[in-house]
Parts: structure tokens; C-alpha cells; sequence
């Protein structure tokens, strides 16, 4: 019995450690499929800080930043904007990629009466080349979100996020039900249900599992156009 409960609590732990660090990831890879690279590099100078590479964003975010910059100090990467105009708070996000475009993360920033002509100091990655700036809400007004059409990219993370989905599912489904099995038959193994039971059951979790999040992403893609969202 004592060797079924730590088989059951350590394998539920490894299951949840393993939803808890790729589906994350994996998540954050299949939304920035959706967000288009479009900021334009405007030159290279000198700050406080040391060199830094400055950035013209999209037309509609450039009424709130005007510009940003990446720079690196002796802490690392950083980013810092110029506020065009005074605001009471602001939420942004930066996507930041590496060289090759290649995706490291998603930050979220949140700033409140900063009354500066500066914004903040965002530390990034190390490994981070360029960035993309997208307003989120700028004193309680939402952004509506600049998008890519319908695409490869997006399709195949979609579809890497529903297998990670479905094998977590059936991972907890066939852990949580054979330790039910095994305390119905007082851990003698006498019973043993069919392998068609099996079948139904972690196909049904599997399926739900990618039902749901298929139809909740695909309709949050395609019907986000009602609240204002943009294809580009």
C-alpha cells in the first residue's frame, strides 16, 4: 500500500511539474504566433547606460511611446520607451525575441503616475536581439490587438498545445484511476478492467481535452475582430 501512494503522489507531481513549466511556454508561443513583427529600428546611440539600438513602434502605439530603446549595462538587456503624452497608467506588453526571431518571452508591464518623460526600466532576457511593443490598456481604455492572419505557425503550436493537453489529461486520468482500481481490490490486483474501458476512457479525457481547447482558441482568434481586433 505505502509503495501505491508514493507511486501515485510522485507521479501526480512529475505530471503537474510538467504542466506547470511547458504548457506555459507552449501557451506563450502559440499567442505571439498571432502577433506581427513590426517595429522599425531607427538607429544606434549612446545613453547613461551605454550603447543602445532605438525603435519607432506601430503608428497607433507611437501616439502614447513615441520611441524605445534596448540597451545593455552591467545588469543586462533593458528596455525604456518615451511617453508622448502624459497618462495616469499604462499596461504594455513586449515580446521579446532573439536572433533569428526566435520567440523568449512574453513580459507584461504595468506603470502607474509615473510622471517622467521616460517609462520604467524593463530588464529582459540576455539572449534578447528585438522586441515588439503592444499597448494593453492605457488608463482604463483597452487596446484592440494588431493580429497576423490565420497561419502555419500559429496552426502548429495550436496543435503542439492540444497533444501537450491531452497526454497531461491522460496522464492524471490513468494515475488517479489506477489508484482507485488498486484501492477497490485492496491492492491485491484482482481486478483488472478491460483494455476497451481504458480505451473510452482516456480517449474521452484526450478528446475533451483538445475539443475545448481548440473551439476556446479558435473562436478567440477569429471572433476577436468584434471587439475592435485588426488582421495584418
Amino acid at each position: 500500500m505505502i509503495f501505491w501512494i508514493i507511486w501515485f503522489v510522485l507521479g501526480v507531481s512529475i505530471v503537474i511539474l510538467f504542466a506547470c513549466f511547458f504548457l506555459p511556454r507552449i501557451m506563450m508561443r502559440t499567442h505571439a504566433a498571432t502577433l506581427p513583427i513590426r517595429d522599425r529600428a531607427i538607429g544606434c546611440a549612446k545613453d547613461s547606460h551605454g550603447a543602445a539600438l532605438y525603435f519607432e513602434p506601430t503608428e497607433t502605439v507611437r501616439r502614447y511611446i513615441s520611441w524605445y530603446r534596448i540597451g545593455r549595462d552591467a545588469k543586462g538587456a533593458y528596455f525604456q520607451g518615451e511617453w508622448a503624452r502624459k497618462i495616469a497608467c499604462a499596461e504594455y506588453e513586449l515580446v521579446v525575441y532573439g536572433a533569428g526571431n526566435e520567440l523568449i518571452d512574453v513580459l507584461r508591464v504595468k506603470e502607474k503616475f509615473n510622471g517622467g518623460r521616460l517609462t520604467r526600466v524593463t530588464r529582459l532576457p540576455k539572449k534578447a536581439d528585438l522586441i515588439t511593443l503592444r499597448l494593453v490598456c492605457i488608463d482604463d481604455t483597452p487596446f484592440p490587438v494588431e493580429r497576423k492572419k490565420f497561419n502555419m505557425q500559429y496552426f502548429g503550436w495550436l496543435a503542439t498545445l492540444c497533444v501537450s493537453l491531452a497526454v497531461t489529461v491522460d496522464l492524471l486520468v490513468w494515475l488517479v484511476s489506477t489508484f482507485i482500481f488498486r484501492c477497490m481490490d485492496g491492492f491485491t490486483f484482482t481486478y483488472s478492467p478491460p483494455v476497451w474501458m481504458w480505451a473510452v476512457l482516456l480517449g474521452s479525457a484526450a478528446f475533451a481535452a483538445i475539443a475545448v481547447t481548440c473551439i476556446y482558441s479558435l473562436v478567440r482568434f477569429l471572433l476577436m475582430r468584434r471587439k475592435g481586433d485588426r488582421d495584418v
